[in-house]
């Protein structure tokens, strides 16, 4: 499974050799500094809505209600959400970005309080 740790001043998503060859993607990086929110999500699958024009899979894999790994749009082509969602788990976190590659992470997780707390704690405050 999939999971979100803090490595210095990034945020590193890093993905089993399984997620990986479904991602089409090796880990991935942000910085810290990038991260806006970081929100405890209920059904992670959900969020990932499916092979629509606003949310459409750009590289990776995705089966409706079962998993998704990989880049998808977020609303627009301009905008791209990374995710690592295994259906079966029933919840995740999603989070937000700005300035980085991607506008949302979204990942699936045993113990999604416990990187929340990791990643709010560590997170610099973000200038008004």
């Amino acid at each position: 499974m999939a999971e979100l740790v803090l490595e210095g001043d990034q945020v590193v998503l890093r993905l089993t050799t399984r997620e990986r060859l479904l991602a089409a993607h090796r880990d991935v990086r942000v910085p810290l500094s990038a991260v806006t929110s970081v929100e405890l999500v209920e059904a992670p699958i959900q969020r990932i809505r499916g092979l629509r024009p606003r949310c459409s899979k750009v590289v990776g894999g995705y089966w409706p209600g079962l998993f998704a790994y990989g880049s998808f749009f977020d609303g627009t082509v301009h905008r791209r959400l990374f995710a690592a969602v295994g259906g079966r788990t029933r919840r995740g976190v999603e989070v937000g970005l700005d300035d980085a590659r991607y506008s949302r992470l979204v990942v699936s997780l045993d113990q999604p309080e416990v990187t929340k707390a990791a990643l709010t704690a560590r997170r610099p405050p973000r200038p008004s």
